[in-house]
């Protein structure tokens, strides 16, 4: 699948330009247009195997990139979560080049965690297992919900945290079931953590979680024998799946 595109790519010569999370089967030639001076793509194959096509002028664009074989095929576990992630992307606008904006300035050098946590009656979650590296101290949540039809114009809520290393709780208010980014600011104003949740209920903890966990121990064994896997932003686009298919 398309993960990550800049400049006009097509598949074996159509003319349609391909957009983030299109399939891409074995053995397709993939080549860009000379509209731009620069052209970079990144495809993932559901073996673990990350391609990254760049050309720089127009005779090495139009000879192309060949998609090689999976080997071995996925199992079914692995195709299903890659499959999902596909699905999201598919959801993003026809221009979107990346899965998410980069991070820029110190926004950059937070932590990234992703949880899922049981919401209780009265609408909280506990992010502690989220908090195990954070020093204790005063801090500020921005908590502002996250998925594919998230608008950049709903302001994020604000919420106090007193931590103290290794406590078992840290309650946080959510309005409604979902998933919700969690931006945790020291006293400066400088984030410290960005904390992907997604709030399920307790009897659907266990199965969530371990998919999660399945998720990232794929991610990370590819990172280890082929690296260039982006963890983080592929489990927010996992998590950000398993909402569209609990809405589904």
């Amino acid at each position: 699948m398309v993960w990550e595109r800049h400049g006009e790519w097509h598949l074996n010569g159509s003319s349609a330009v391909l957009r983030l999370g299109e399939a891409i089967p074995p053995g397709g030639l993939l080549t860009a247009g000379a509209e731009s001076p620069t052209h970079s793509m990144t495809v993932l194959l559901p073996d673990g195997q990350r391609m990254l096509c760049e050309c720089y002028e127009a005779k090495s664009c139009s000879q192309g990139f060949r998609v090689p074989a999976i080997t071995p095929p996925p199992s079914p576990a692995v195709w299903n979560m890659f499959v999902s992630v596909r699905n999201v992307l598919l959801l993003r606008p026809a221009s979107a080049e990346t899965p998410f904006a980069t991070p820029t300035g110190r926004a950059a050098m937070a932590g990234k965690v992703e949880i899922v946590a049981a919401m209780g009656p009265q609408g909280e979650v506990s992010i502690a297992p989220a908090l195990r590296v954070l020093p204790s101290g005063q801090y500020g949540l921005s908590v502002a919900k996250d998925g594919w039809q998230t608008t950049s114009s709903s302001r994020p809520a604000t919420q106090p945290l007193a931590w103290t290393a290794g406590q078992k709780a840290a309650p946080v208010r959510l309005p409604e079931p979902g998933l919700y980014r969690i931006r945790v600011l020291d006293q400066t104003y400088v984030p410290r953590l960005e904390i992907e949740v997604l709030t399920t209920t307790a009897a659907s903890l266990a199965a969530e979680a371990a998919g999660l966990k399945q998720a990232r121990q794929t991610i990370m064994e590819w990172n280890q024998t082929r690296g260039g896997w982006s963890l983080h932003d592929f489990l927010r686009v996992y998590l950000q799946a398993r909402v569209l298919a609990a809405n589904s």
